[in-house]
């Protein structure tokens, strides 16, 4: 192969990886939402990650929220109509103006961290950190608090921010107490349910690989 195709397929890589990098998190979801695939459509699910250039079809009647990782910007749309996903914002097709909300760089940054699912459903696919200091879990603890205090009492996002932080931190037994606590909580929050079945797995992932 001559240096100048080696060199153009290298940019081409490059591209297709910065393309489909992870840009936004899905915070909820309501109705039929599906995302463009191969070989087929497939449906959008809370606390999936979304890659750039992402194509989404809402169904009329549906609600989409997601946050961008690099922005901070929240997002609810409604359908129908389509939406692609941008490193910052969304590009809208045939829907109405968004409902947004600008998030602390710190819990969209971190929420980035949240655990995904891999192609055979495994739940856990993160880097995690080395073994942190105190001053670091200070920090992770006090920004909770302060989101918790400005939050809905069915917002979220405070505690995926706590979960992402203690999971990436190696704290799973205090991931599982916070677990506990979002479940006694609200108990009839499906999406709660499907956040705690996340970090169930993640959680188990976790410790099965740190026995081998």
């Amino acid at each position: 192969m001559s240096l100048r195709y080696l060199c153009i397929g290298l940019v081409l890589l490059a591209c297709s990886q910065a393309w489909a990098a992870e840009v936004a998190l899905v915070m909820s979801v309501q109705g039929r939402v599906m995302r463009n695939a191969e070989p087929a459509p497939v449906p959008v699910e809370a606390f999936v990650k979304l890659n750039q250039g992402d194509r989404l079809d809402l169904d009329g009647g549906s609600r989409l929220q997601v946050v961008y990782f690099e922005s901070g910007r929240q997002e609810t749309w409604s359908g129908p109509g389509r939406l692609e996903m941008a490193q910052r914002e969304g590009k809208a097709s045939g829907l109405s103006a968004p409902g947004v909300k600008s998030l602390p760089l710190v819990m969209s940054r971190q929420l980035a961290r949240t655990p995904a699912l891999d192609s055979q459903g495994r739940a856990g696919v993160t880097r995690l950190r080395a073994v942190p200091g105190r001053d670091a879990m200070i920090k992770l603890e006090d920004t909770y608090q302060e989101l918790r205090s400005r939050a809905g009492r069915d917002d979220l996002g405070p505690e995926m921010y706590l979960l992402s932080g203690l999971f990436e931190m190696r704290e799973l037994d205090r991931v599982e107490r916070v677990l506990g606590d979002l479940q006694q909580d609200q108990p009839k929050n499906p999406e709660a349910a499907l956040l705690i079945a996340l970090y169930k797995k993640a959680v188990r992932n976790a410790r099965e690989s740190q026995k081998k």
